[in-house]
């Protein structure tokens, strides 16, 4: 059973140190005892609808007809935009505007929830298109496992968030996501090929 290729691509596509600060801006407007409460509520719900994702990407692909390696090209492709994206403009770039919305809209922070804190912000398309891919390619088991992993250091960082933030500042953070974008360009052209060898040989 391979665990590690799905753990990598789970971590590159769902942790939060690119968007770390977007996560920590939206939960301010909460009171300071309910932040983190709040945080990882979100982080639970968006997991569990990875999961759901996971669960039923066998009854998608029969409900369309469509083969495995149809959706590592069709999940490839959206990856590289994603990825195409995060390495021009940065995936903080990206959520701000959901995060400032949010914000606007919740500012005495008493309705601030999972929804976009969980979906999209924290688990976004390319995480479900991500485990979707995988549950089909590697198994539910190894999925889980790596979503479970995830989940624990997501966690750590929503615990430790503001202290790392005043250690390593938004230069660091943004850095990081840089490399975050380069390896989901990687895994994405992976995917890509895969697909479109898998296609040709069994046509």
């Amino acid at each position: 059973m391979n665990l590690v290729d799905p753990l990598l691509a789970v971590l590159v596509v769902a942790n939060l140190l690119p968007i770390l600060p977007i996560v920590l801006g939206v939960v301010s407007a909460v009171p300071r005892r309910r932040r983190k409460r709040v945080a990882l509520r979100a982080l639970a719900v968006g997991n569990v609808v990875a999961f759901l994702f996971a669960v039923g990407g066998g009854l998608v692909l029969d409900a369309m007809r469509s083969e495995i390696d149809d959706l590592r090209i069709a999940g490839g492709i959206i990856l590289l935009v994603f990825a195409i994206y995060d390495l021009l403009f940065s995936r903080e770039d990206r959520k701000e505007a959901l995060g400032d919305l949010m914000e606007e809209s919740e500012h005495d922070g008493a309705d601030v929830g999972p929804i976009p804190l969980g979906v999209p912000i924290m688990i976004g398309p390319a995480t479900l298109t991500t485990v979707l891919v995988l549950s089909e390619t590697y198994g539910l088991v190894p999925v889980t496992l790596a979503l479970l992993v995830n989940a624990v250091l997501n966690v750590g960082l929503i615990v430790t968030g503001q202290a790392l933030m005043d250690a390593a500042g938004r230069g660091f953070i943004r850095a990081a996501g840089k490399v975050f974008g380069l390896l989901l360009a990687t895994l994405a052209v992976t995917m890509v090929r895969t697909g479109v060898m898998g296609v040709w040989t069994s046509g």
